[in-house]
């Protein structure tokens, strides 16, 4: 008799890779999220310091982008996402360890290195976990999943420096407090690799999956032109994130003047939202299409964005921000596998690497000038500015992937 499965696609490789996922983005942007600006900001820097600092790790990313895609070609995507995330680990305690302004800088730009290769692998490697009809449903997976570990990180990330002030006697909101905090997050990254020692490198899906040969990906035959074409999204979406991701907590602390617990209990509600909103990705896939659904997505998403802009009151303000944030993330699981299944198999490293390169590049940016525009401008500003370019993100998918056909790599 046969067991029918109840989530399509989840076998026990998707499962290993869900269970680091998860490790990791409690660590890596549950407790960072929460915590980090507010160590800054205890060591006494100034917010258009903290923007740079939020933007180094996206400069690492960026020229970390098409050399990790070359790489996971040659060791494969899962050998370099471990290494990846057991180099991303130790700088944490650096920061705290040696918390001058240079080894700050130098700490996130490493961590964006290697951040980075992990980005460019994970695609990558989840097209091939799974068989193709179940891709958009493993995506949708891997973000609910992701996302729910967020909010969890973030959650008890707002508790973590009051519990970490009554063991070391020293006040709650101490470099003191906000560093261990930030330890324990490099603690839960370095261990989130346990599972991948257990991912076998090939199944016979990922086998299946593959539809080229991998002598046919060398550099001399990879079109950059159709692959930086087909990923140009990601610079809208890239912007978009690094005004907003880096500066949440200070948004709500600086213009409601809430707790550290209750910055972080309000990001864990936009994390959760963030990831319930991607079950419905098969939907929106099966009934306008990957392309025109983030169409629809993304205008929701500006909607929300220009209503946060103005949000007068607290409850506003987060209800505006969970249903920005929620629509807004459909994006990268309903994305990823479009740009995927546009190109051949040989092609997915780079094409990955491409479209990192040019999220780090909006982000980079973004963040810096976000760093500054909340001092000359404000919050509100930002989040029009934030509205238009996710409107951006939803018209370059649309016009980008409208009645496209797949390329095909030609031989000889």
């Amino acid at each position: 008799m046969t067991t029918r499965l109840k989530f399509p696609g989840l076998n026990r490789e998707v499962t290993l890779y869900l269970i680091y996922s998860g490790l990791f983005y409690i660590g890596l942007f549950g407790i960072t999220d929460v915590i980090l600006n507010f160590y800054f900001v205890s060591l006494g820097h100034e917010p258009d310091v903290i923007g740079v600092l939020q933007s180094l790790p996206r400069l690492g990313g960026f020229l970390t982008g098409i050399p990790a895609g070359l790489l996971a070609n040659r060791i494969g995507a899962r050998r370099l996402t471990l290494i990846a995330t057991l180099l991303a680990a130790p700088t944490y305690p650096l920061m705290v360890i040696f918390p001058s302004l240079y080894v700050l800088g130098m700490s996130r730009f490493l961590l964006g290195l290697f951040f980075g290769a992990t980005q460019v692998a994970s695609a990558p490697l989840m097209m091939r976990l799974t068989a193709n009809e179940h891709q958009t449903h493993q995506f949708s997976y891997h973000s609910v999943v992701s996302m729910i570990a967020t909010a969890f990180g973030s959650f008890i990330a707002g508790y973590l420096p009051l519990l970490i002030a009554g063991v070391f006697a020293v006040g709650e909101q101490s470099s003191t407090a906000y560093g261990a905090a930030l330890v324990i997050a490099g603690v839960l990254i370095a261990v989130s690799v346990l599972p991948l020692f257990y991912l076998k490198g090939e199944t016979v899906i990922m086998r299946q999956n593959m539809r080229e040969e991998e002598d046919d990906n060398t550099p001399e035959k990879v079109p950059w032109g159709i692959l930086i074409r087909l990923s140009f999204p990601f610079l809208f979406f890239g912007f978009s994130g690094g005004l907003t991701f880096p500066f949440y907590n200070l948004l709500f602390r600086t213009t409601y003047d809430v707790s550290d617990a209750t910055v972080g209990t309000i990001l864990s509600i936009g994390w959760v939202g963030m990831g319930l909103i991607t079950l419905s990705n098969p939907w929106w896939d099966k009934r306008f299409g990957r392309a025109r659904g983030l169409g629809i997505t993304m205008s929701l998403a500006t909607i929300a964005f220009l209503a946060l802009s103005v949000a007068p009151v607290l409850w506003f303000g987060i209800l505006t921000y969970v249903i920005a944030t929620s629509m807004r993330n459909t994006m990268s699981p309903l994305f990823q596998p479009l740009l995927m299944d546009s190109l051949p198999s040989a092609l997915h490293n780079l094409a990955s690497s491409v479209g990192f390169v040019l999220w780090n590049i909006g982000y980079f940016t973004a963040s810096i000038l976000g760093g500054i525009w909340q001092t000359e401008y404000g919050f509100g500003f930002i989040m029009l500015v934030v509205a238009l370019t996710v409107f951006m993100t939803g018209v370059s998918v649309v016009l980008n992937y409208r009645n496209r056909q797949p390329y095909v790599i030609k031989q000889g």
